[in-house]
Protein backbone atom coordinates (compact mmCIF):
# COMPACT_ATOMS: atom_id res chain seq x y z
CA UNK A 1 0.00 0.00 0.00
CA UNK A 2 1.35 3.85 -0.80
CA UNK A 3 1.81 5.95 2.08
CA UNK A 4 -0.88 7.94 2.83
CA UNK A 5 0.23 11.43 1.32
CA UNK A 6 0.56 9.61 -2.35
CA UNK A 7 -2.54 8.53 -1.94
CA UNK A 8 -3.83 12.25 -1.14
CA UNK A 9 -1.75 12.95 -4.49
CA UNK A 10 -3.17 10.86 -6.32
CA UNK A 11 -7.09 11.34 -5.41
CA UNK A 12 -6.01 15.38 -6.40
CA UNK A 13 -4.14 14.44 -10.06
CA UNK A 14 -7.39 14.77 -12.12
CA UNK A 15 -8.61 18.61 -10.85
CA UNK A 16 -7.32 21.62 -12.42
CA UNK A 17 -4.75 23.43 -10.86
CA UNK A 18 -6.68 26.11 -8.97
CA UNK A 19 -8.95 23.56 -7.89
CA UNK A 20 -5.61 21.53 -6.36
CA UNK A 21 -5.05 25.00 -5.06
CA UNK A 22 -7.91 25.35 -3.29
CA UNK A 23 -8.37 22.31 -1.41
CA UNK A 24 -4.88 22.14 -0.19
CA UNK A 25 -5.15 25.56 1.40
CA UNK A 26 -8.57 24.85 2.72
CA UNK A 27 -6.91 21.43 4.80
CA UNK A 28 -3.56 22.67 4.98
CA UNK A 29 -1.98 19.76 3.06
CA UNK A 30 0.95 22.12 2.03
CA UNK A 31 1.36 23.48 4.95
CA UNK A 32 -0.69 26.32 6.48
CA UNK A 33 -4.33 26.27 6.73
CA UNK A 34 -5.95 29.14 5.16
CA UNK A 35 -9.95 30.72 5.57
CA UNK A 36 -12.09 31.10 2.75
CA UNK A 37 -11.29 35.08 2.71
CA UNK A 38 -8.13 34.63 2.90
CA UNK A 39 -8.26 32.14 -0.19
CA UNK A 40 -10.53 34.04 -2.25
CA UNK A 41 -8.60 37.30 -1.50
CA UNK A 42 -5.65 35.18 -3.35
CA UNK A 43 -8.05 34.32 -6.12
CA UNK A 44 -10.30 37.37 -6.37
CA UNK A 45 -13.08 35.59 -5.33
CA UNK A 46 -15.90 35.81 -2.57
CA UNK A 47 -15.94 33.35 0.43
CA UNK A 48 -19.10 31.95 -0.94
CA UNK A 49 -17.86 31.18 -4.21
CA UNK A 50 -15.12 29.27 -2.80
CA UNK A 51 -16.80 27.44 -0.42
CA UNK A 52 -19.01 26.23 -3.55
CA UNK A 53 -15.55 25.41 -5.28
CA UNK A 54 -14.69 23.57 -2.51
CA UNK A 55 -18.01 21.62 -2.07
CA UNK A 56 -18.24 20.47 -5.55
CA UNK A 57 -14.36 19.13 -5.82
CA UNK A 58 -14.80 17.25 -2.62
CA UNK A 59 -17.76 15.68 -4.20
CA UNK A 60 -15.59 14.58 -6.95
CA UNK A 61 -12.64 13.46 -4.80
CA UNK A 62 -15.14 11.47 -3.02
CA UNK A 63 -15.82 9.69 -6.35
CA UNK A 64 -12.10 8.88 -6.37
CA UNK A 65 -11.85 7.84 -2.82
CA UNK A 66 -14.56 4.65 -3.24
CA UNK A 67 -11.98 3.23 -6.13
CA UNK A 68 -8.34 4.43 -4.40
CA UNK A 69 -6.32 2.77 -1.53
CA UNK A 70 -7.83 5.61 0.63
CA UNK A 71 -10.79 3.11 1.04
CA UNK A 72 -8.63 0.54 2.93
CA UNK A 73 -7.34 3.12 4.95
CA UNK A 74 -10.78 4.25 5.93
CA UNK A 75 -11.99 0.70 6.51
CA UNK A 76 -8.98 0.01 8.66
CA UNK A 77 -9.33 3.06 10.76
CA UNK A 78 -13.20 2.09 11.58
CA UNK A 79 -12.65 -0.82 12.38
CA UNK A 80 -10.08 0.31 15.00
CA UNK A 81 -12.63 2.91 16.27
CA UNK A 82 -15.21 0.38 16.58
CA UNK A 83 -12.32 -2.42 18.70
CA UNK A 84 -11.52 0.88 21.75
CA UNK A 85 -15.16 1.97 22.39
CA UNK A 86 -15.91 4.51 18.95
CA UNK A 87 -13.83 7.45 20.76
CA UNK A 88 -10.27 8.11 20.64
CA UNK A 89 -8.65 11.51 21.25
CA UNK A 90 -7.08 13.17 17.64
CA UNK A 91 -3.66 12.62 19.09
CA UNK A 92 -3.79 9.42 20.02
CA UNK A 93 -5.53 8.22 16.94
CA UNK A 94 -3.21 9.45 14.58
CA UNK A 95 -0.39 7.21 16.77
CA UNK A 96 -2.68 4.85 16.29
CA UNK A 97 -2.42 5.35 12.68
CA UNK A 98 0.77 5.67 12.18
CA UNK A 99 1.45 2.19 13.92
CA UNK A 100 -1.42 0.38 11.71
CA UNK A 101 -0.61 2.37 8.35
CA UNK A 102 2.93 1.38 9.07
CA UNK A 103 3.44 5.29 8.02
CA UNK A 104 5.61 7.47 10.40
CA UNK A 105 4.43 10.48 8.31
CA UNK A 106 0.33 10.25 8.93
CA UNK A 107 -0.17 13.81 10.41
CA UNK A 108 -3.92 14.81 11.36
CA UNK A 109 -4.05 17.43 8.34
CA UNK A 110 -4.10 14.70 5.96
CA UNK A 111 -6.65 12.17 8.61
CA UNK A 112 -9.35 14.79 8.41
CA UNK A 113 -8.85 15.25 4.75
CA UNK A 114 -9.52 11.79 3.94
CA UNK A 115 -12.35 11.62 6.90
CA UNK A 116 -13.99 14.55 5.58
CA UNK A 117 -14.31 13.38 1.92
CA UNK A 118 -15.02 9.82 3.46
CA UNK A 119 -18.01 11.24 5.73
CA UNK A 120 -17.49 9.13 8.40
CA UNK A 121 -15.74 8.61 11.27
CA UNK A 122 -17.03 12.03 12.58
CA UNK A 123 -14.78 14.85 13.77
CA UNK A 124 -15.27 17.39 17.29
CA UNK A 125 -13.08 20.07 17.32
CA UNK A 126 -11.60 21.11 20.69
CA UNK A 127 -14.14 23.18 22.40
CA UNK A 128 -14.16 24.06 26.47
CA UNK A 129 -14.88 20.90 27.68
CA UNK A 130 -13.14 18.23 24.87
CA UNK A 131 -10.06 18.15 23.13
CA UNK A 132 -9.86 17.37 19.24
CA UNK A 133 -11.20 13.70 18.53
CA UNK A 134 -13.08 11.50 16.84
CA UNK A 135 -15.63 9.27 16.94
CA UNK A 136 -17.93 6.70 14.83
CA UNK A 137 -21.04 8.34 15.73
CA UNK A 138 -23.37 9.89 18.36
CA UNK A 139 -24.28 7.10 20.29
CA UNK A 140 -20.75 6.17 20.63
CA UNK A 141 -19.81 9.84 21.83
CA UNK A 142 -23.11 9.78 24.25
CA UNK A 143 -21.77 7.09 25.92
CA UNK A 144 -18.42 8.29 26.42
CA UNK A 145 -20.36 12.01 27.61
CA UNK A 146 -22.13 9.57 30.00
CA UNK A 147 -19.02 7.82 31.55
CA UNK A 148 -17.29 11.18 32.34
CA UNK A 149 -20.57 12.43 33.95
CA UNK A 150 -20.79 9.21 36.03
CA UNK A 151 -16.74 9.83 37.06
CA UNK A 152 -16.79 13.24 37.65
CA UNK A 153 -19.91 12.47 39.99
CA UNK A 154 -17.71 10.11 41.51
CA UNK A 155 -15.00 12.07 42.32
CA UNK A 156 -16.17 14.87 43.81
CA UNK A 157 -15.60 14.26 47.13
CA UNK A 158 -13.28 12.16 47.49
CA UNK A 159 -10.13 14.65 46.49
CA UNK A 160 -7.93 12.70 49.21
CA UNK A 161 -8.93 9.34 49.41
CA UNK A 162 -8.81 9.04 45.19
CA UNK A 163 -5.16 10.84 45.00
CA UNK A 164 -3.70 8.68 47.92
CA UNK A 165 -4.56 5.35 45.15
CA UNK A 166 -4.51 4.98 42.15
CA UNK A 167 -7.24 5.02 40.50
CA UNK A 168 -8.03 2.00 37.42
CA UNK A 169 -10.18 1.95 34.68
CA UNK A 170 -12.73 -1.12 33.74
CA UNK A 171 -11.23 -1.70 30.57
CA UNK A 172 -9.24 0.29 27.59
CA UNK A 173 -12.71 1.68 26.67
CA UNK A 174 -13.41 3.55 29.53
CA UNK A 175 -10.10 5.50 29.55
CA UNK A 176 -10.20 6.23 26.28
CA UNK A 177 -13.27 8.07 26.87
CA UNK A 178 -11.94 10.19 29.83
CA UNK A 179 -9.03 11.25 27.28
CA UNK A 180 -11.43 13.50 25.43
CA UNK A 181 -12.39 14.93 28.29
CA UNK A 182 -10.89 18.47 29.58
CA UNK A 183 -12.35 17.81 33.11
CA UNK A 184 -9.62 15.32 33.78
CA UNK A 185 -6.33 15.02 33.70
CA UNK A 186 -3.17 13.00 34.55
CA UNK A 187 -0.29 15.07 36.61
CA UNK A 188 3.84 14.67 36.40
CA UNK A 189 3.37 12.39 38.92
CA UNK A 190 1.09 10.02 37.39
CA UNK A 191 -1.79 10.67 39.56
CA UNK A 192 -5.21 11.07 38.02
CA UNK A 193 -7.92 13.45 39.20
CA UNK A 194 -10.13 16.50 38.16
CA UNK A 195 -8.35 18.95 36.24
CA UNK A 196 -9.68 21.31 38.78
CA UNK A 197 -8.09 19.98 41.50
CA UNK A 198 -4.82 21.87 42.61
CA UNK A 199 -2.92 18.67 43.09
CA UNK A 200 -3.60 17.38 39.26
CA UNK A 201 -3.36 20.66 37.56
CA UNK A 202 -1.72 23.38 39.50
CA UNK A 203 -1.84 26.47 37.65
CA UNK A 204 0.37 28.86 40.63
CA UNK A 205 3.69 28.67 41.22
CA UNK A 206 2.48 28.48 45.27
CA UNK A 207 0.50 25.65 44.06
CA UNK A 208 3.42 23.65 42.53
CA UNK A 209 5.21 24.39 45.03
CA UNK A 210 2.11 22.83 47.54
CA UNK A 211 2.26 19.78 45.27
CA UNK A 212 6.08 18.83 45.33
CA UNK A 213 6.41 19.24 49.04
CA UNK A 214 2.91 17.20 49.35
CA UNK A 215 4.05 14.44 47.24
CA UNK A 216 7.55 14.51 48.66
CA UNK A 217 5.72 13.80 52.53
CA UNK A 218 8.69 16.35 54.24
CA UNK A 219 10.24 19.77 54.04
CA UNK A 220 12.23 20.62 51.38
CA UNK A 221 14.90 23.56 50.94
CA UNK A 222 13.26 26.52 48.47
CA UNK A 223 15.89 25.55 45.79
CA UNK A 224 15.21 21.92 45.92
CA UNK A 225 11.15 22.77 45.69
CA UNK A 226 12.06 25.55 42.80
CA UNK A 227 14.54 22.29 41.14
CA UNK A 228 11.86 20.24 41.71
CA UNK A 229 8.79 22.11 39.98
CA UNK A 230 11.14 23.07 36.74
CA UNK A 231 12.16 18.94 36.48
CA UNK A 232 8.26 17.99 36.65
CA UNK A 233 8.03 20.57 33.72
CA UNK A 234 3.91 21.47 34.51
CA UNK A 235 3.59 23.68 32.13
CA UNK A 236 6.63 24.92 30.46
CA UNK A 237 6.97 27.73 32.64
CA UNK A 238 9.90 27.86 34.42
CA UNK A 239 10.07 28.66 38.55
CA UNK A 240 12.71 30.78 39.63
CA UNK A 241 13.79 30.38 43.47
CA UNK A 242 12.85 34.32 44.68
CA UNK A 243 9.55 33.46 42.96
CA UNK A 244 8.91 30.36 44.55
CA UNK A 245 10.80 31.74 47.88
CA UNK A 246 8.40 34.75 48.44
CA UNK A 247 5.30 32.26 47.32
CA UNK A 248 6.57 29.75 49.79
CA UNK A 249 6.58 33.13 52.57
CA UNK A 250 3.55 34.66 51.59
CA UNK A 251 1.01 31.20 52.12
CA UNK A 252 0.12 30.12 55.87
CA UNK A 253 0.22 26.41 54.57
CA UNK A 254 3.60 26.68 54.38
CA UNK A 255 6.37 26.61 57.80
CA UNK A 256 9.25 27.32 58.00
CA UNK A 257 11.13 24.50 59.76
CA UNK A 258 14.71 25.25 59.24
CA UNK A 259 16.50 27.48 56.93
CA UNK A 260 14.98 28.16 53.54
CA UNK A 261 13.52 24.81 54.69
CA UNK A 262 9.52 24.51 54.16
CA UNK A 263 6.80 22.52 55.07
CA UNK A 264 3.57 21.86 55.01
CA UNK A 265 1.72 22.55 58.38
CA UNK A 266 -1.14 19.93 56.86
CA UNK A 267 1.58 17.10 57.51
CA UNK A 268 1.92 18.44 61.16
CA UNK A 269 4.58 21.49 60.84
CA UNK A 270 3.27 24.34 62.98
CA UNK A 271 4.63 28.34 62.23
CA UNK A 272 7.29 29.38 65.22
CA UNK A 273 10.89 30.52 66.32
CA UNK A 274 12.74 27.60 67.97
CA UNK A 275 11.71 29.22 71.18
CA UNK A 276 7.74 29.02 70.35
CA UNK A 277 8.72 25.35 69.49
CA UNK A 278 10.15 24.53 72.34
CA UNK A 279 6.96 26.26 74.79
CA UNK A 280 4.73 24.38 73.12
CA UNK A 281 5.97 20.87 73.27
CA UNK A 282 6.78 21.41 77.18
CA UNK A 283 3.00 22.61 77.19
CA UNK A 284 1.75 19.10 75.61
CA UNK A 285 4.35 17.08 76.81
CA UNK A 286 5.24 18.39 80.50
CA UNK A 287 9.02 18.35 82.02
CA UNK A 288 10.80 16.55 79.86
CA UNK A 289 15.17 16.18 79.57
CA UNK A 290 17.04 18.25 77.46
CA UNK A 291 18.04 15.16 75.17
CA UNK A 292 13.91 14.81 75.05
CA UNK A 293 13.28 18.44 74.25
CA UNK A 294 16.22 18.51 71.76
CA UNK A 295 14.63 15.17 70.12
CA UNK A 296 11.04 16.62 70.15
CA UNK A 297 12.63 20.05 68.11
CA UNK A 298 14.15 18.06 65.66
CA UNK A 299 10.83 16.08 64.40
CA UNK A 300 9.56 19.79 63.84
CA UNK A 301 12.90 21.92 63.01
CA UNK A 302 16.02 21.50 61.17
CA UNK A 303 18.24 23.09 63.70
CA UNK A 304 21.42 22.29 65.17
CA UNK A 305 21.44 20.60 69.26
CA UNK A 306 23.41 23.17 70.15
CA UNK A 307 20.67 26.18 68.68
CA UNK A 308 18.18 24.31 71.12
CA UNK A 309 20.42 24.00 74.14
CA UNK A 310 21.14 27.70 73.78
CA UNK A 311 17.24 28.37 73.65
CA UNK A 312 16.63 26.36 76.74
CA UNK A 313 18.55 28.17 78.70
CA UNK A 314 16.55 31.44 78.24
CA UNK A 315 15.59 31.82 81.89
CA UNK A 316 12.79 34.05 81.23
CA UNK A 317 10.76 31.40 79.67
CA UNK A 318 12.43 28.20 80.52
CA UNK A 319 13.47 26.56 84.30
CA UNK A 320 15.59 23.29 85.08
CA UNK A 321 13.77 21.38 87.87
CA UNK A 322 15.67 19.45 90.75
CA UNK A 323 15.60 16.19 88.84
CA UNK A 324 17.17 17.95 85.79
CA UNK A 325 13.67 18.39 83.58
CA UNK A 326 12.87 21.65 82.25
CA UNK A 327 9.83 22.85 82.02
CA UNK A 328 8.28 26.45 81.44
CA UNK A 329 9.32 29.43 83.78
Amino acid sequence: MANLKEIIEKLLENLSSRQKEIIEERFGLKGRKLTLAAIGKKYGLTRERIRQIEAAVLKLIKKELEKSEARKIIEKSLLRLKKIGGVRKEENFINDLKILLKDNGVDYRQIRFIFEVAGNPRFHRNDKNFYNFWHLDEDSFKRAVDLINKLEKFFSGKKEKLLAASYGFKNPSEQNYVSISKKFRTNPFGQFGLTKWEEIHPKTMRSKAYLIIKKHKSPLHFREITKKINEAKFNGRSAFEATVHNELIKDPRFVLVGRGMYGLAELGHQPGIAKEVIQRILKNKGPLRKEEVVNLVKQERFLKDNTILLNLQNKKHFKKLPDGRYHLA
